[in-house]
């Protein structure tokens, strides 16, 4: 039996050993197969859960970045507002119209006191050489005038609108005489020509009334009405260009900044758990039993040149390095106010103040003012992209030393030279200096100028409320099919006013949008993922 046995497996040995073999080769392949098959499942998991980690980081970023911004706003907006006082200009120009229509009631108590004898009387040739005085004040007030660019005519809807917003006044239904004309109430109803011309003309007659009767004189103003409506016409516009510029750098500035911090903080987090796991795995291999045969300890196992060396950034280092948009909320915005103010008094210049504009046209001359502002011609006669640099950071070591300890950082931190805090700041004058952020600029201004013709052009050119009554929104052109046309100084209050919207809204329209573009997105990446050169991987 047992021979029989033997022969068997001796006849057939060889594809006995063969079929072994085979078995042998597909347990193994089948054992490197599943491992395989676990090891890429596991990368998958592993590749998953960091994109879903650097997603979550990237999200939180930006909605750090937003809230960044919004707790700056106020200091721009106390600053723009200070340095560019709409509203003091109009606070004068309404009180030059206060005390002409002082100078009026008083011209005009004593001939309501006058008996009729010499009512009577006063209508004797006396009276026609007053009449003639009056008219030759008020013809050379027009001579005068007629070189302001029409800029007395909207007087009165520019300090309403100011004053009482949208309120209208009724005409005096009693029809008074002469006398009355120039009183209060007439002279807020009119807003053309001919009745601010007639105001300045009596307040002349009134001075000299005045002077005859020995009685003090009002109080003079430096600038005249004229002057005053060229400044609150500039001044308006200077303002609420001034203020989408620097609302729209300083959220660029922002972006760039925390997207620096955070991707700091990202690699390092990367890097220490990558060097935990090779500390574990070192661990591992130097703690077998061969190796601790042969004498290897597992403190061995701490190879300093498996460890990569990257260290994050301090507290002190971030708010130093936040601490630089001081120069932009404090110094940068007056060298945009400049450049705006240049452009807008080379475009608006011959713009006067009864001219009317459409939508269109409002938006052409703001895209021309921009394009004064954002291109600047060279001594080739050649026009090239303004470099907001030294508008954005500190031009030199004094000035950013100036920031610093403007923004409140202690004078031995802000003195004392940083190579961590120095390559922050050369990171970020490169990527200002990059055709990227030049392109996501102009981007996001073309955004902050939608939401400006938006907000604006719903207050001048928007629909009729129900209530409103029959005719006061009606206009000619409107009725033709053409675009509705509003005068220049109606459009004043409404940008005036954009300026406040703007800077204290909550949530911001104007930050919201910049920070949902396609292009912002996509430089928050750029600069997220700029990594590669700033450590050496593992060879």
């Amino acid at each position: 039996m047992l021979t029989s046995v033997t022969t068997y497996f001796r006849d057939r040995r060889d594809s006995i050993q063969r079929n072994a073999y085979v078995a042998g080769g597909v347990y193994v392949a089948w054992k490197h197969l599943a491992a395989r098959i676990k090891e890429l499942r596991d990368a998958q998991v592993i590749q998953k859960l960091a994109e879903d980690s650097i997603y979550r980081r990237f999200t939180q970023n930006e909605q750090d970045i937003q809230f960044t911004i919004m707790t700056m706003l106020p200091t721009l907006h106390e600053q723009i507002l200070e340095g560019m006082d709409v509203e003091a200009i109009t606070a004068e120009l309404q009180e030059m119209v206060r005390r002409k229509h002082a100078v009026e009631a008083v011209e005009a108590a004593p001939a309501e006191q006058a008996s009729p004898e010499l009512s009577t009387s006063s209508t004797s040739p006396t009276d026609a050489r007053s009449e003639n005085g009056s008219v030759s004040v008020i013809s050379s007030v027009q001579d005068d005038a007629s070189t302001a660019s029409g800029l007395g005519a909207s007087t009165t809807s520019w300090v309403d609108n100011m004053s009482t917003g949208q309120a209208s006044h009724a005409h005096d239904p009693s029809g008074s005489g002469s006398q009355r004309n120039s009183s209060p109430e007439s002279s807020h109803i009119g807003t053309d020509m001919s009745e601010s011309f007639i105001s300045n003309s009596s307040v002349s007659y009134g001075d000299v009334a005045i002077a005859h009767e020995e009685q003090p004189a009002p109080q003079t103003f430096t600038r005249s009405k004229a002057e005053l409506w060229k400044e609150v016409k500039m001044l308006t516009l200077t303002r609420t260009l001034t203020t989408l510029y620097s609302m729209t750098l300083l959220s660029m500035l922002i972006h760039i900044q925390l997207n620096i911090i955070s991707r700091r903080k990202y690699v390092y987090h990367v890097i220490e758990s990558a060097n935990n796991e090779r500390l574990r795995e070192n661990r591992r291999d130097r703690g077998s039993l061969l190796n601790l045969l042969s004498g290897a300890g597992i403190d061995d196992a701490y190879n300093e040149q498996d460890i990569l060396s990257y260290s994050d950034l301090e507290d002190e280092q971030k708010r130093k390095f936040l601490t630089v948009s001081w120069w932009l909320l404090h110094v940068g915005w007056k060298d945009i106010g400049e450049r705006v103010r240049r452009a807008v008094e080379e475009v608006f210049e011959d713009v006067g103040l009864k001219q009317k504009l459409s939508a269109s046209e409002l938006h052409r001359l703001l895209r021309d003012v921009r394009r004064r502002v954002e291109f600047e011609i060279t001594f080739e006669g050649t026009e090239r992209q303004t470099n907001f640099a030294s508008t954005l950071l500190p031009p030199t070591d004094e000035t950013m030393r100036h920031a610093l300890l403007g923004g409140g950082i202690h004078p031995r931190s802000a003195l004392m030279p940083d190579n961590t805090f120095e390559a922050l700041l050369a990171e970020t004058r490169a990527h200002i200096a990059s055709g990227s952020f030049a392109c996501v600029l102009s981007a996001c201004l073309d955004r902050a100028t939608d939401v400006l013709l938006t907000g604006v052009e719903q207050n001048i050119f928007g629909n009729p409320s129900p209530d409103a009554p029959t005719g006061a929104w009606e206009d000619p052109n409107a009725a033709l099919g053409q675009e509705p046309r509003v005068r220049l100084a109606n459009m004043l209050p409404p940008l005036a006013r954009w300026c406040r919207v703007a800077l204290e809204a909550s949530p911001n329209e104007l930050i919201d949008g910049i920070g949902a573009l396609h292009e912002m997105h996509a430089f928050n990446a750029v600069v997220y993922t700029n990594y590669e050169d700033r450590f050496q991987p593992w060879q």
